[in-house]
């Protein structure tokens, strides 16, 4: 049997605490000797005590002795990498367009993994999912040197319907994207290759969706943050870093006795329950189901599912994603009819300890705007906000796209959409949120 925590040892010997005074107050009331009662709860009593102590011991150790592993909010902007990394000083011979083949994709996967700005997304993993789930034109291009060395990558993905028009992305549906370089020559030879290929496309737009700045002297969008948490060795450091507010928040759903599950597929319909009735209440189409059930296939077990139930019902849900240090929920949803429970909180928080405890270092609580209802909510955990650096490549003249919910000419197709019932919504949604970004 594993070992409990400290935390949900003191939990249990609370539990017991109370549950013994109860029975103490019941015997005294009917007449009957509680003496038994009582030595039983002054030895759960000072178990607890010395529990406390030794729990309050081995912080003040940690503090004075902080494992230097870990990071803090003062130093984790600055542990983020660039995408256009001074790691080579050869030149480009070569920019390869269509990256096709075992040995040209495991070449380019290669250099992901090794190029410190990278993320799951610039996988090849990625494009066959987003090939075979929505049939979407790909073109992965990357810089070659004079002895095929690659020196940089781009993966671009084009978004063309009637509804949103011809754009070109890298990459759609998630937070992060954009090119990987070991130079500037790379990044910039890259950058005007794409930049042709979206010409010749007719298409209006190129968007690069990165963390840091690329530096690339584009047009840039900068009103999008995420927020990341660096994480403690153990979920107690965590938790006593919170204040006392906050943890009276994660603490209050306990009371309705939530059942958390992290798993994978088995758990796809419970998960999509929630979440396709969370985006019909925000006016959003909502992905297919096959949408997810492909992306934990491609990402295996990088990826988990998370569903809170009470009561039996599914009331929680998100997606997590885990890649080198750090662990991403790229979606979370909870049904409103349970919001006055806290249980998002809950929710949140069993996610974190199961990072810890996966040994992640970082948490990313996923981009929101800066005036965002949500952007206080992930805040609130510690999480330090960073700018993030959308490029753009434009005609002459245009002015950035605006395909947000804020846009005016979306606001009545969003309330209509609110309307409308669930089933219908994931009738129709998967067909039109194929083309947004």
């Amino acid at each position: 049997m594993a070992k409990l925590s400290t935390k949900s040892q003191l939990e249990e010997l609370k539990a017991l605490k109370g549950s013994l005074s109860r029975q103490i107050g019941q015997a005294k009331k009917a007449g009957e000797n509680a003496d038994t009662l009582i030595h039983k709860l002054k030895t759960v009593s000072d178990e607890a005590k010395a529990l406390q102590k030794a729990q309050k011991h081995e912080l003040n150790k940690t503090k004075q002795s902080p494992d230097s592993a870990e990071l803090t909010l003062s130093d984790l902007a600055s542990t983020l990498a660039n995408p256009v990394h001074n790691l080579s000083s050869k030149s480009v011979h070569q920019i390869v367009t269509v990256v096709r083949g075992m040995e040209a994709e495991a070449a380019w996967d290669q250099f992901v993994k090794s190029h410190p700005a990278a993320t799951p997304y610039h996988l090849i993993s990625i494009r066959t999912f987003i090939e075979q789930t929505y049939g979407h034109t790909t073109h992965y291009c990357y810089a070659l040197s004079a002895d095929g060395e690659i020196l940089g990558v781009l993966p671009l993905v084009q978004l063309r319907s009637k509804m949103f028009g011809n754009f070109l992305v890298s990459v759609p549906y998630f937070n992060y994207g954009g090119l990987l370089a070991s130079n500037q020559e790379a990044a910039t030879k890259l950058v005007a290759a794409a930049n042709e290929w979206r010409q010749r496309l007719g298409a209006s737009h190129m968007e690069l969706r990165h963390l840091q700045n690329s530096e690339l002297e584009l047009q840039q969008r900068g009103d999008k943050v995420t927020f990341l948490l660096p994480l403690p060795t153990t979920s107690e450091r965590l938790w006593q870093s919170f204040r006392p507010k906050l943890r009276a928040q994660i603490r209050r759903p306990e009371r309705e006795d939530p059942e958390l599950m992290i798993g994978g597929t088995e758990l796809l319909d419970a998960f999509y329950e929630v979440f396709a009735s969370n985006m019909r209440d925000l006016g959003t189409p909502v992905y297919g189901k096959y949408f997810f059930l492909n992306l934990l296939q491609h990402l295996g077990e990088s990826a988990r599912l998370v569903v809170v139930k009470l009561n039996g019902k599914p009331a929680g849900c998100a997606f997590l994603i885990g890649y080198a240090e750090q662990m991403e929920i790229p979606w979370a949803s909870t049904l409103r009819e349970f919001n006055n429970t806290g249980i998002n909180m809950f929710m949140y928080w069993k996610v974190l300890e199961f990072a810890i405890s996966e040994g992640y270092k970082v948490f990313d609580f996923g981009r929101c705007s800066t005036d965002a209802g949500t952007y206080k909510f992930k805040q609130q955990w510690g999480a330090q906000p960073i700018p993030m650096h959308w490029d753009y490549c434009l005609p002459p003249g245009e002015s950035l796209p605006e395909l947000n919910p804020n846009n005016p000419k979306f606001k009545l197709l969003i309330a209509v959409w609110q309307r409308l019932p669930v089933w219908l919504t994931r009738v129709i949604g998967p067909h039109i949120v194929k083309s947004l970004p």
